[in-house]
């Protein structure tokens, strides 16, 4: 069997889908804008932890790019934001993201922060976080067949794009995030045209590099994550300038470096060639010419899927059910969440 067989990209080719009706419905959108208007925010802070932190490092990478009015926003970590030492300002908002909703730390930040508008954007509006915050924006995650979030990511950062978009009365990143899910499915279409005649020649590697400039910076890291959770490669993401230079320095044979800049971009084909002459294997994802930029974690996360799935079958891995799954669980969710009181339920049967 071969990645196209695996629940996680069942669930990958289920994404144009899931973000159309996410998007179509903005369940909640109009609410949690005007909250934020009417509380006078002059800071956004969003936080999550893995993949839920991309989402917010890509929304944070995609407001530098983009020209509206809206409050400055910054990515936190949650391990970080959830700290008695995290300085919070006046005028401060929370942008909560979890799709479970019962991350344990993303849920203790809205609870201690009760003097901010909280916004959390999850796919529960059951869970813990959507009931401790201010105002919650659903997603829609039409499968989770695989551990690892694919629906999820691209239905957050889709969300969380729109609500930067009316927050800041930004017409033209509204009418780029109207495109995410016809360009989701083009990135689908050619990830398979790609993986066809990429994967085949990768070899699995001992560790490997993801980098991408811009906005693709949050889709590196989502790919690095790929390839630990469900690869099981020790694996870092980093911004293109970084791969050609401090992520360099440990490279050698038997590793792999990623680039997600497209071909002609002179950053992105600087590391791949300074990488290669480390004595690093070296392969760059397929790219839409004509996608804006700001969508990267949408377009990139196909290939990046295909790719980890294909190393963890060449290694006997569990693509959908990894061995760490349950370990995660017990550390990351929220004590009082739905997950934990099923669970306790089970033990006591």
């Amino acid at each position: 069997m071969g990645y196209e067989g695996t629940g996680l990209w069942a669930d990958v080719r289920g994404v144009p889908d899931a973000l159309a009706t996410t998007l179509e419905a903005a369940d909640g959108l109009a609410d949690a804008v005007g909250l934020l208007r009417a509380q006078g925010v002059e800071r956004v802070v969003a936080t999550g932890n893995g993949a839920a932190y991309y989402v917010a490092h890509g929304l944070w990478l995609a407001s530098l790019e983009g020209g509206g009015e809206g409050p400055p926003l910054i990515a936190v970590p949650c391990g970080l934001a959830v700290r008695q030492t995290f300085r919070w300002r006046p005028g401060d908002a929370v942008l909560a993201f979890s799709s479970s909703g019962e991350f344990r730390d993303v849920v203790e930040i809205v609870r201690r922060r009760s003097e901010f508008p909280c916004i959390a954007i999850t796919s529960d509006s059951d869970s813990s976080l959507a009931r401790a915050a201010t105002a919650t924006v659903l997603q829609r995650v039409d499968s989770q067949r695989a551990v690892t979030h694919t629906q999820a990511l691209c239905g957050a950062f889709a969300v969380g794009l729109a609500l930067c978009a009316a927050l800041g009365r930004d017409d033209a990143l509204a009418e780029v995030v109207a495109t995410a899910p016809e360009t989701a499915a083009r990135a689908i279409g050619t990830a398979e045209a790609w993986a066809s005649d990429e994967l085949a020649r990768i070899d699995r590697p001992l560790a490997a590099v993801a980098a991408g400039g811009g906005t693709a910076w949050a889709a590196a890291l989502e790919l690095a994550l790929m390839l630990k959770e469900v690869s099981r490669i020790p694996a870092e993401g980093v911004e293109t300038r970084e791969g050609a230079t401090s992520a360099m320095f440990g490279l050698d044979r038997g590793h792999l470096m990623i680039g997600l800049d497209p071909p002609g971009d002179p950053p992105g084909d600087e590391t791949l060639r300074v990488c290669a002459a480390a004595g690093a294997d070296t392969v760059r994802l397929p790219s839409l010419p004509d996608a804006d930029g700001r969508l990267a974690p949408i377009t990139a996360l196909p290939a990046s899927a295909a790719l980890a799935a294909e190393l963890a079958i060449a290694a006997g891995h569990d693509v959908d059910h990894p061995a760490w799954t349950d370990a995660y669980y017990a550390t990351a969710r929220s004590p009082d969440g739905a997950y934990d009181r099923a669970d306790r339920r089970a033990r006591k049967r």
